[in-house]
């Protein structure tokens, strides 16, 4: 039995290995940390063009599918940004170190936002702006779900 990926799985795929190979070139925990710190804004910026766009009439749809790709795309493999190591202890983070200490209610958070975050990317390509906005919805539950529990407030 053979099988074919279409290509927006593969360019998701090899985005998450691309992004993994820089992961793995920020050698030194701070390194590592300010990696994730920059991954984590990328995936802010994208998830602040979808509330932007769902407040507009009509929304642009470009800028939507743009923002809904870039949050799937940071969807994936999420784990490989808390190695170990790249808690406090290393420095200044939001990150706690129940993420650590909790990894499987951690993995399950982020499995909540692996999940949620193509509904977004396909209620954006159906041009549906209901189901965009409920899509966010969800997104954005999955997103204060770990934030909730894994991430300090802002100072």
């Amino acid at each position: 039995m053979s099988y074919t990926l279409s290509s927006g799985i593969k360019a998701v795929l090899l985005s998450a290995a691309l992004t993994a190979s820089a992961v793995a070139i920020a050698a030194t925990p701070v390194e590592q940390q300010k990696a994730r710190h920059e991954h984590y804004e990328e995936l802010g910026d994208a998830f602040k063009a979808v509330r932007d766009q769902t407040k507009k009439s009509p929304p642009d749809w470009a800028v939507l599918n743009k923002a809904a790709e870039t949050v799937q795309k940071a969807s994936v493999n999420q784990q490989q940004w808390f190695a170990k190591g790249t808690g406090p202890e290393a420095g200044k983070t939001r990150a706690l170190p129940v993420i650590w200490e909790k990894t499987a209610d951690f993995e399950a958070a982020q499995k909540m936002l692996a999940e949620k975050a193509p509904l977004l990317a396909s209620a954006v390509k159906s041009k549906d702006i209901d189901a965009v906005k409920k899509a966010f919805g969800d997104v954005g539950g999955a997103c204060k779900n770990c934030h909730d529990t894994f991430r300090a407030p802002e100072e």
